[in-house]
């Protein structure tokens, strides 16, 4: 699913009304409609339901009109507090208002701090508060008599549905930028917007749904719009099939060299992980001083001890091991647990460009490149890079702050300068492609935010990309695949406890769950 800036959404409006003829107004009264749909589900008993709706200037103001109407109509007691003086509603919302003033809603002037104050009064004890104050268009943030709408509200504790996007928020970030409702449910029209999907300010929109108000797809293809949104019928669609007559060769080798004194665990979360995720052979390759220990833990898992030094790393003696095994893979995980040892990131380096089959780049492996990124460009084959907000700001040269802002962008031109795939880890993963798209990804939880899922992360593509899925679809299925393997130990564990180990097992549970999406 495409998901959109406020500009391209407005684009997509216009587009609407100006090529396919549909007026404003019909779109509002199908925003209206929608709005009330999702009420009289969210609240079988609505009609006993003390409605308050707050409406400001815009069009998310005239949505609330609407909705008023409706409900008003239908015999449920509402109030709407308007926060704009009339007489400076525009377009299609003073037609709203006009319609409802006219049916007789009760519409109250709330244009001062002290009629707002005894409109909070008098509605104190309502059921349901509906936030059709600021829409997509916020450009700075709410202030004066807004800010403190927005904080009475936030501090009623009572459910509040946003209309289109919660007061306050940015349609085109994650970011904070002032007062900003706390949402129960969010209502959006046509697309989601950016700043709904990304964090922190996903946190403030409660449980998201997308309304259908009758925009017609070539309206929205025509926008060229390169952001998307994961979802799982498209997962289900790419994840590899397994025939009746597989046998553990027609379902790839991965090699995973990973792993130093201290740090062996790494390899083992990947490499199980990877079976878990279907590759038909894992091969560990790991410090020759590591293999006994990982043999008792990995049976299923084959290892291949190479060459290390005093250290317990990697060093360039263990190539000549390294690159005749890479002859008998599909592909590659290098990074996790590896160590930064000068031997260690020089070994990195010649397996990047020696390589003939994919990689997926992670943790140490990406360390090993943040001085000198140019070595990407020497690659024969793709590269998934799998980085926490902290390897990219090494690899960038930037603040993990300014990777966190800026998200939905910080990567895109590394990925297309580099030619590589960049999954950009955290609350809303976000991948990069070459060609300049990017997707986010719903699924996952904080309980995730612990040491290792990461390694477990970087399996998974890895296995996905020995069973022939393309970079694109091993790194998106991958990320979707881990994070609903997270959320079903959420659910069974709760929000803290939950350890990479664990996301393993679960891995073919949520991939079934996945494979049984309708079509």
């Amino acid at each position: 699913m495409e998901v959109v800036t406020a500009a391209a959404m407005r684009n997509i409006d216009k587009r609407t009304i100006d090529t396919y003829r549909v007026p404003g107004i019909v779109l509002m009264e199908n925003a209206g409609l929608e709005l009330l749909r999702f009420l009289q589900a969210q609240w079988p008993d609505l009609s006993q339901c003390r409605v308050t709706i707050i409406a400001g200037p815009g069009n998310n103001g005239g949505d609330g009109f609407i909705l008023a109407r409706h409900l008003w109509h239908r015999g449920t007691p509402v109030q709407v507090a308007i926060l704009t003086p009339v007489r400076q509603l525009r377009g299609d919302a003073r037609r709203a208002y006009n319609m409802a003033r006219a049916y007789g809603v009760p519409l109250v002037s709330c244009t001062t701090s002290a009629a707002w104050r005894r409109f909070a009064r008098e509605r104190q004890h309502t059921g349901l508060i509906v936030d059709a104050l600021l829409g997509t268009g916020l450009r700075r943030p709410a202030s004066g008599l807004y800010a403190e709408v927005i904080e009475t509200v936030n501090d009623t504790g009572q459910p509040v549905v946003a209309v289109d996007i919660p007061s306050g928020l940015s349609a085109d970030h994650g970011n904070l930028p002032g007062p900003h409702i706390q949402a129960a449910h969010t209502v959006t029209f046509a697309l989601p917007k950016c700043g709904l999907l990304l964090y922190p300010a996903a946190a403030a929109v409660g449980a998201l749904s997308i309304a259908d108000i009758g925009i017609p797809q070539p309206a929205i293809d025509a926008e060229e719009i390169d952001i998307a949104l994961l979802e799982a019928r498209d997962i289900s669609r790419a994840l590899p099939v397994r025939h009746a007559n597989a046998h553990k060769g027609s379902h790839g080798h991965l090699l995973v060299v990973a792993g130093s004194a201290g740090k062996s665990g790494a390899g083992v979360l990947s490499s199980q992980a990877a079976l878990r995720g279907g590759a038909g052979l894992v091969t560990f390759a790991l410090p020759r001083s590591l293999n006994a220990a990982m043999e008792s833990q990995i049976t299923e898992v084959m290892t291949l001890p190479v060459a290390e030094n005093v250290a317990g790393a990697l060093t360039s003696a263990a190539l000549p091991d390294l690159t005749a095994f890479l002859s008998k893979a599909n592909a590659l995980v290098l990074g996790p647990g590896l160590g930064t040892h000068t031997e260690t990131v020089t070994c990195v380096h010649t397996l990047l460009q020696r390589t003939t089959v994919p990689v997926v780049l992670d943790a140490d492996g990406l360390n090993s490149i943040a001085d000198d990124p140019a070595v990407l460009k020497t690659c024969q084959a793709p590269v998934i890079m799998t980085p926490h907000p902290g390897e990219l700001s090494r690899l960038l040269g930037v603040p993990t702050a300014a990777v966190q802002s800026q998200r939905l962008n910080i990567a895109q031109d590394f990925a297309r300068d580099y030619g590589v795939y960049v999954v950009l880890k955290g609350a809303g993963t976000v991948i990069y492609a070459p060609d300049g798209h990017r997707w986010i990804n719903p699924t996952g939880n904080a309980a995730m935010a612990t040491a290792g899922t990461g390694d477990v992360l970087a399996g998974l593509i890895g296995a996905l990309l020995c069973q022939n899925l393309t970079p694109l679809q091993a790194a998106q299925c991958g990320v979707y695949l881990h994070g609903l393997a997270g959320d079903r130990v959420r659910d069974r564990l709760g929000d803290s406890g939950l350890i990479a180990s664990d996301l393993i097992g679960e891995i073919p549970h949520a991939a079934q769950t996945l494979r049984q999406v309708a079509v």
